[in-house]
């Protein structure tokens, strides 16, 4: 890889990582199907894409690759794309719902990949380790997404929605505390950003999977 490209990756992965992390609050505390909603919405799709492309090819300058980080890119890519065609989707969009099955069979692979290499990794020493966690966690959300019949349900898009975009700011929590809290241990950094997310997606399934958004459909996909 040239010298400018892996610098210019490396500039592109934290930035976009910290985009999106800046503009998820402003996101969530917003009027939903408002302006600033689907600004901040659009700011974090596009900061989490961004950080994910550039993780993956950083990944791909190792020798061998980079395999964990490589397959967090996948996941974090396909969270990213499913949570922003639900939208859509739900409008009875079917080339959209195209693409998000395509994301969501990225998902598993990656997610089956994550896990299976987060067991190769596994010693006595590292019991807790972050491929298998969200790995899993990514396979869960993968599997259930899986399962929604797109615009002949679409009611679901606003829980779809909200389970895929709560699991990639799940994965910016991760990278936050593993590389720029280190007075946590190793254990707190995994496990940490890991339950709350999980605790916020299943509150979110739960809270919203048998009801019908009364958010505009038209207001989130201008």
């Amino acid at each position: 890889m040239p010298d400018w490209l892996y610098h210019t990756l490396r500039f592109l992965h934290p930035f976009g990582m910290f985009l999106a992390f800046a503009a998820a609050p402003i996101a969530l505390g917003s009027t939903k199907g408002g302006r600033r909603h689907v600004l901040a919405g659009q700011v974090f799709a596009a900061g989490m894409t961004l950080g994910a492309v550039a993780g993956i090819g950083l990944s791909l300058n190792h020798s061998p690759p980079a395999y964990a980080l490589l397959y967090f890119g996948f996941i974090t890519l396909f969270y990213v794309a499913s949570g922003y065609l639900a939208p859509r989707i739900g409008r009875g969009s079917v080339d959209d719902y195209r693409w998000d099955r395509a994301a969501t069979a990225l998902g598993v692979a990656a997610s089956v990949a994550m896990i299976w290499y987060g067991l190769l990794e596994f010693t006595a020493r590292a019991l807790i380790g972050e491929g298998v966690i969200y790995g899993g966690i990514g396979l869960a959300v993968a599997v259930n997404h899986a399962r929604w019949r797109g615009p002949a349900d679409p009611s679901r898009w606003r829980v779809e929605h909200l389970t895929s975009l709560t699991a990639a700011y799940q994965v910016v929590w991760f990278f936050v505390c593993a590389l720029y809290i280190p007075v946590l241990p190793r254990a707190a950094q995994v496990l940490l950003p890991a339950s709350v997310g999980v605790a916020a997606i299943l509150w979110m399934r739960r809270r919203f999977g048998g009801t019908r958004s009364r958010v505009p459909l038209e207001a989130l996909v201008s």
